[in-house]
């Protein structure tokens, strides 16, 4: 096994430990506020409420974001922006795990702070390329844009699949508009790979959410294979992104 795979495996069973670990001891408190999905519209998968894992599957295939965004992180020792890129996938996958374990409002604001996290990384990394940004103006960029996006999620929750929509529109917006503009030099393949797993994953997660394709009781899961999916359209992306020769 090579060093990068070596150290996401051991970065990812690290990550894994301590979420249960947080879990057990965070569901074990005497109150907390559960998430707006419940009792009834938290995705397929039947909830164990004798368990502190909620929803099994859609927790252990959240982890497949930890390993990737490790691998990321690791293998760009020497690219500040990447390593971001590899950290806020691992936080999607925390969240999700956090969230589909306890079905709290908690872990649904982790859920999708990390997507908030990754969506505004592919807004704020095609201005950095079309802008020459420097790293601490994109980084503030970042920071500012998840501020508010963090602080929506506490006092309008509602909006919250209408904001990652948004944020997924001008990310794709913003790298049309920075590929028509600069005419990189990169590797279109990527890309397509990437809208075909996103668009795939969407499908599936519709037929998830409306029960459409439903058997709430098997270890098969229709949103864990969203989370597959999404896996690999963020690799995609991301080897979309490395493809790109400076000018």
């Amino acid at each position: 096994m090579k060093a990068t795979q070596l150290s996401a495996t051991l970065s990812t069973v690290v990550v894994t430990i301590f979420t249960l670990l947080l879990l057990y001891f965070y569901q074990n408190l005497s109150h907390y506020t559960m998430a707006t999905c419940i009792p009834n519209n938290c995705f397929c998968e039947a909830i164990n409420r004798d368990s502190f894992i909620k929803q099994f599957s859609n927790t252990l295939s959240s982890f497949t974001f930890v390993y990737l965004g490790f691998f990321i992180f690791f293998e760009n020792k020497n690219q500040k922006l990447f390593q971001l890129f590899g950290l806020f996938t691992v936080a999607i996958g925390f969240g999700s795990a956090f969230f589909h374990a306890s079905l709290s409002f908690l872990g649904q604001s982790f859920d999708l702070a990390g997507i908030y996290l990754l969506s505004s990384f592919i807004l704020i990394y095609a201005l950095y390329r079309k802008y020459h940004l420097s790293i601490g103006e994109t980084i503030i960029l970042l920071l500012a844009i998840n501020f508010v996006l963090d602080i929506g999620l506490i006092f309008a929750p509602e909006l919250r699949r209408y904001l990652v929509g948004v944020m997924v529109i001008l990310g794709i917006g913003s790298e049309i508009f920075y590929a028509r503009t600069e005419h990189p030099t990169i590797e279109l393949k990527w890309i397509n790979y990437a809208i075909v797993a996103i668009l795939s994953a969407f499908v599936i997660w519709i037929l998830d959410i409306t029960k459409i394709l439903c058997y709430p009781h098997s270890i098969f899961q229709g949103h864990a294979l969203w989370h597959i999916l999404s896996t690999f359209s963020i690799y995609f992306l991301y080897r979309y992104y490395k493809s790109e020769t400076s000018k």
